[in-house]
Order: C-alpha cells, then structure tokens, then sequence
C-alpha cells in the first residue's frame, strides 16, 4: 500500500502548536507511515523557532523551512519539494502560498477556516472550525458539499498533551502570566509583565506567580528580555534570568518560569494573564479564569497584516504612520480574545490601552477575591470548547481518505 503524501502549510507560533501539532499527531496516529512535509511560511508574526520545533516534535517528517520556502518560491529546486500526487493541507500562513505549491506539485489543495472568492473552486475541502464559520466559507462560495465541520483545532492540541486531568474549572492555585513569544513581545512586554507580577505579589504577599514562556524562544533571547530595562513608554522594569534554576528575579521577588509544552502549571493555575492569542484559547480548553491584558503603548512595534507590519522600517514618516493605522484598527475591534469572540460577548475581562503594570495587577487582585466569580468564568469557558475535542482525527481522518483516494488510481494504472 502507497504512504499517504501530506503537504502541511504553517507559519507563526500559534498555528504550529494550535493546529500544526494536533492534526500531526491525528495523521501519524492513524498512518504512522505517512509521507508528512510541512512548509513553514514567511511570516510576520513568527519567532523564526517554528522550523526547528516542527521537526523536534515530528522527526520523522520533512520541514521546509521559510529560507528553503522562498528558493523554491523563485523557481529553484528544494529538496522534498518534487511533484507527486497528494494532498494539502492548509494549516496557516498566506493562502496564496498554499495555492502556489499546490499547483506546482500538483497537490490538491484543502483549507481549514480561511478562503477567498477567488480560491472558490480551488480547495477541495473546506475544513470549518464551527457551523458558523461554515457559513462564512459557503458565503465566500466555498461549494456546500466541499465543507465540513471539524471544529477547533487548539481543544486537541491541549488535551492531547496533558500529562493528568485539570482540576475542575476555575479551580486552582497561584497565578500564570503569558507575555508572548514573538520578538517584539519580549523586548517590550516582557519588562512590562515582571513589573505586573512584582506589584502584583506585594498586593497579595504569598502569591505564586509562575511566568509560562514559549519553547520557540532560547535561553539568551528570554534573557535578553528579561535583563532590558524595558522601553519607559511600558513603564516595565528589568530583572534577572536564573536558566539554572528556571526562575525570573525581580526587585527582590522569584517568579518560577515553566516553558515546558504540555500545560502544567498552566492547567493548575487559578487565574491566567495573557496577551491576545491562541493562549487564550488554551487557558479557556483548561477550564481557567483569564484576563487579557491589551497593552497598546507602543503599537509602533507591534506585528501587524500586510505592509503596515514593516512600516516602522520607513525613515521619519513610517512609525507615527503605523501608529496611527494600529490605533485606528484597534478602534474598531470589540474584543480582542478569542474566547470572548467566539462566545460573542465578554467572558473574560479585556484590559487594553495605554496601560500601567498596577493597573493589570490590581485588576488581577481583584479577581482573586471572588473564587465563585472565578470558577464560573472558568466552567463557562471550559464549556465553549468542550465540543470540540476529537476535531484533529476528524480532520485527519477526513484528510487521509482523500490521500487515499488521490493515490488508488496510480496505483491501479
């Protein structure tokens, strides 16, 4: 019997463990065999760990990684980038890219959430998220019989990396702060979010704060944000990173660091702070009480779609231009995490603006005080993606009988 042949597209950290990792898992599950190349993508909002992190987890696929990508994009040879019959899978990045390499290598191309108009006829399945996402791609002229309802990718990424059940929603210990993994968010958040964790301690002494960082980063990146100054617009305040002993000093203060993958301390937490992001996601799967913090003092910084993203790059006009198009965004975006648009209304708080650490941290304090208020904040957003765990073997499983099919005429001639 022929090896399936899966192409994977994938591109910024959120992708890669929010859907990458568990529709992986579900194909080799199923066919350990499986022929598996992921291409990760140029992207804005990449770390540029994504590559190597991909093949730690599945070494027995192949990654293309953006560098490679970008030769093959020019019309050179890469190799695994050969035509032959199969399937792709979009999994992230700029659909354009997904629908390139599908038409070199003679793939046929499938998508999960995103489509355009233009790609209508293209893909041959249309993976949704839920039936309202379903709706939006049959809108955008997705053919009604090319689409499935999988669900949420990220509810399998979480649950299948837990090493033990969670306890119940909303109920737990101590506190997780997610400050992100991106370049931009270490530099600036991270002096930002010691300085939170710092006046959050000395409004509720004894507090364990434990500072979840990402395995896309490395130990001198982590301390290069740790140990900055931080920029005076954060109002953050520098630290020490122990790598020997996994913990952040600050003032005096230790703050644990896990940068383990399989939700931990995370899963045990009472109240999760995070920035906007598949985090949020994450916490919500765990059943965890969350408060978003949206920082937008230097929007300038931050990554962005499109051209605005490099802005910032452009002498004298490009920085207060990019400021200008973020805060306008910002404007006319209701909420910003997930979980909260996904339910349709505020679940979990959203702080954002031009904002202090003490704000953030009495917030947070807050909070704390209400253990019932927690709890139900937690069933609630344990409740939004319970539906959905099982959407990577149904994907995979969906995905894999294509393949099959792709390869049964070839295999008969």
């Amino acid at each position: 019997m022929s090896q399936p042949n899966i192409f994977v597209t994938a591109n910024g950290p959120g992708e890669v463990m929010g859907w990458t990792r568990p529709f992986l898992r579900a194909v080799y599950e199923r066919e350990p065999d499986a022929r598996v190349t992921t291409v990760v993508l140029p992207c804005a909002y990449a770390t540029g760990k994504e590559s190597e992190l991909l093949q730690s987890m599945f070494p027995h696929s192949l990654v293309i990684d953006p560098h490679a990508y970008g030769r093959f994009l020019l019309g050179r040879h890469v190799a695994g980038m050969e035509r032959r019959s199969g399937v792709l899978q979009y999994l992230g990045g700029d659909l354009f890219h997904a629908a390139t390499i599908a038409r070199r290598l003679g793939l046929s191309p499938l998508t999960y959430k995103f489509t355009r108009r233009s790609y209508a006829r293209l893909f041959e399945r249309f993976f949704a998220i839920d039936e309202r996402n379903a709706q939006e791609l049959r809108g955008m002229g997705a053919p009604p019989d090319r689409v499935r309802v999988v669900g949420n990718l990220v509810a399998d990424s979480v649950v299948g990396s837990l090493r033990e059940p969670p306890p119940s929603p909303g109920v737990g210990s101590g506190v997780c702060i997610l400050p992100g993994s991106r370049p931009y968010e270490l530099r600036f958040l991270m002096p930002f979010f010691m300085a939170v964790a710092r006046d959050l301690v000395k409004l509720r002494p004894g507090l364990e704060v434990t500072f979840v960082l990402s395995a896309f980063n490395s130990d001198d990146e982590l301390r290069e944000g740790v140990e900055w100054s931080g920029d005076p617009q954060h109002f953050g305040v520098k630290g020490r990173y122990d790598v020997i002993q996994s913990a952040i000093i600050v003032d005096g203060a230790r703050f644990a660091v896990d940068r383990s993958t399989d939700y931990r301390t995370m899963a045990k937490s009472q109240l999760v702070i995070s920035i906007p992001g598949t985090k949020c996601m994450e916490a919500a799967v765990l059943g965890r009480a969350l408060l978003v913090a949206v920082p937008l003092n230097r929007v300038d910084e931050i990554a962005m779609n499109g051209i605005a993203a490099y802005l910032h790059r452009v002498p004298i006009i490009g920085r207060p231009l990019k400021r200008w198009i973020a805060r306008r965004v910002a404007e006319r975006i209701p909420m910003f995490a997930q979980p909260n648009i996904d339910a349709g209304r505020f679940i979990a708080p959203e702080i954002r603006g031009i904002l202090q650490p003490h704000q953030v941290a009495a917030k947070a304090a807050d909070m704390l005080e209400d253990a019932v208020a927690l709890r139900m904040m937690g069933e609630t957003l344990a409740g939004l993606y319970a539906k959905d765990v099982g959407a990577a073997d149904r994907m995979a499983a969906d995905v894999l009988g294509l393949a099959a099919k792709i390869a049964a005429p070839r295999m008969a001639g």
